[in-house]
């Protein structure tokens, strides 16, 4: 394909999984497609910093993208079954797959699922690359020069300069979005004092496809099941902490873990037996101050970053997706899908969900950094409370399973198409 003689519809800088989705589900909507990663995908490895939470709805998402049934055979953990608790403190909050519907009124299997990055990206760049959308990989993007009627992408492929056109350009470029940046889009946040600290822990009793989450007065220590019966652990730990925890050796780190963990949890998980290669990121809110701008909007992380405590980051991302497809799946996005129109559109979309994930993260987190005993009864009876109430904990269920929004959102059927 001719690059330089073609007008696409559509640009999205980063080949993630949140990017590659969009890619995928625009092309079989009919626009025309271009995909610019700068890095040459790694696949197969193993990688504890890349695992995530996939939430129900994100998998209808993939099955209705075709994926689905790949990446599960890959291998993923299934939580049926969320525990949360306070370390130290009465009252807990359990919800169940068991006796939960879906969207189409189906039972669900689990209410989420635990895998690493790479086993969504692999088969969605698998579907892409049987397409005729664009693919240019590895390519660096230098510059952009925006008119009234498209973006010029500058761009690096393999030492020689190019350049493309598009009607609408899409940052997915993660949370140091470049596109972002060349936008002049500004994002409302702070740094959270934390680091996220995540490794994959062997517990005596195994995880019974069950994940906790035990908060503390310095953070949350979340156990993820893997698919291996293995727990992916986020454990927020103090700056102070982070080259220590890193460098200990294993059963001194392991010690330190239990710990941290409290009697609740070892209750649950029993002694922690080895751990895996640990890995430690930074733990911030960021959400951009405008979603689209111009003729350049953002999508994932580019969009929103947030602290894993609600388990929403790449949920969040697959919902942004969703709504920007909805948007463009019009005749006015085959002629200008950079209309105004349509980006005013898509970030009044996006706006309230994206705000509601961010405040209910923010409210959780700030609430669990009061030790003084009041504060602690007024929580253990809120715990209390939601979970022999079901009108209080099952939205809360259908939120951490993605099937509140899901019900609010339009799935592509991209498998019947074929």
């Amino acid at each position: 394909m001719d690059t330089n003689q073609e007008i696409f519809d559509v640009t999205i800088v980063g080949a993630g999984a949140v990017g590659s989705a969009l890619a995928l589900q625009l092309h079989h909507q009919g626009l025309r497609v271009c995909l610019i990663e700068a890095r040459t995908p790694v696949y197969g490895t193993s990688d504890p910093e890349r695992v995530v939470a996939l939430s129900y709805g994100s998998r209808c998402h993939l099955h209705a993208l075709g994926v689905w049934d790949q990446v599960e055979a890959s291998g993923v953990g299934r939580i049926e079954h969320i525990d949360v608790f306070e370390s130290g403190n009465a009252g807990s909050v359990s919800m169940n797959a068991a006796n939960t519907t879906d969207h189409l009124q189906k039972p669900i299997d689990a209410l989420g699922y635990v895998l690493e990055i790479v086993q969504v990206v692999e088969p969605l760049h698998q579907r892409i690359q049987a397409t005729d959308i664009a693919w240019l990989c590895p390519a660096s993007l230098q510059s952009i020069n925006e008119s009234a009627d498209t973006v010029t992408l500058n761009l690096s492929i393999d030492g020689k300069t190019s350049s493309i056109q598009t009607r609408l350009l899409v940052g997915a470029d993660g949370t140091h979005s470049f596109i972002r940046r060349l936008a002049k889009i500004s994002t409302h946040g702070w740094d959270q004092n934390r680091f996220g600290l995540v490794a994959s822990v062997a517990c005596e009793r195994g995880h019974q496809n069950v994940a906790y989450e035990c908060f503390q007065s310095s953070g949350p220590l979340a156990f993820l099941p893997l698919a291996d019966g293995r727990c992916s652990i986020v454990w927020a730990v103090e700056p102070a902490q982070v080259m220590r925890l890193l460098n200990l050796p294993q059963i001194a780190f392991l010690k330190k873990l239990e710990r941290a963990a409290g009697a609740e949890t070892l209750a649950r998980l029993g002694r922690m037996q080895s751990i895996g290669k640990r890995a430690v990121f930074p733990l911030e809110l960021n959400v951009a101050a405008a979603y689209a701008k111009g003729r350049i909007a953002l999508v994932g992380n580019a969009a929103h970053t947030m602290h894993p405590v609600a388990g929403q980051g790449m949920n969040l991302g697959f919902r942004d997706v969703l709504v920007l497809a909805e948007v463009l799946n019009c005749e006015l996005a085959k002629n200008d899908a950079g209309s105004q129109i349509l980006m005013q559109s898509y970030a009044e979309g996006r706006r309230a969900d994206v705000l509601a994930v961010a405040g209910f993260t923010e409210t959780t987190l700030e609430s669990f950094t009061h030790t003084l005993m009041p504060s602690r009864w007024l929580r253990a009876r809120a715990m209390e409370a939601m979970q022999q109430l079901p009108m209080l904990r099952n939205p809360l269920l259908l939120h951490a399973s993605g099937l509140a929004q899901l019900q609010h959102l339009k799935l592509p059927d991209l498998q019947a198409r074929e």
